[in-house]
């Protein structure tokens, strides 16, 4: 009986050990993910080198230490050509990588996201 006591007792810690974690990631908004919604991978490469910045704080932005911009790494796991110099041009804010777009209307929406 006392056997079976521990294994009891052993049971529930590892039950709560478990599903603790998962139930304080669920209920912390802040690990929420913008860009969870897209199925395509490039397509949520994209957003997240657009989205990470701007659930930051004035604050936050100014210690770029501590909260580093990772855009153009999320720019770097998209595999179409295109958009990765795409968001490329529109991560770094430089028109003259616009120019390097062949796609008429991506390029006409890169010139149009640079100010």
């Amino acid at each position: 009986m006392e056997k079976l006591n521990g294994l009891g007792l052993l049971g529930f810690i590892m039950g709560l050990i478990l599903l603790v974690p998962s139930a304080v990631l669920a209920a912390d908004s802040k690990n929420a993910d913008p860009c969870a919604h897209h199925k395509n991978l490039d397509q949520t490469n994209l957003c997240r080198a657009f989205e990470i910045d701007k659930s930051k704080t004035a604050q936050q932005k100014k210690n770029r230490y501590q909260n580093k911009n990772h855009s153009t790494y999320y720019c770097s796991l998209i595999k179409d050509r295109e958009l990765q110099k795409f968001c490329f041009a529109v991560a770094s804010q430089t028109k003259s990588g616009c120019a390097n777009i062949v796609d008429a209307k991506l390029e006409k929406e890169c010139n149009a996201k640079i100010k």
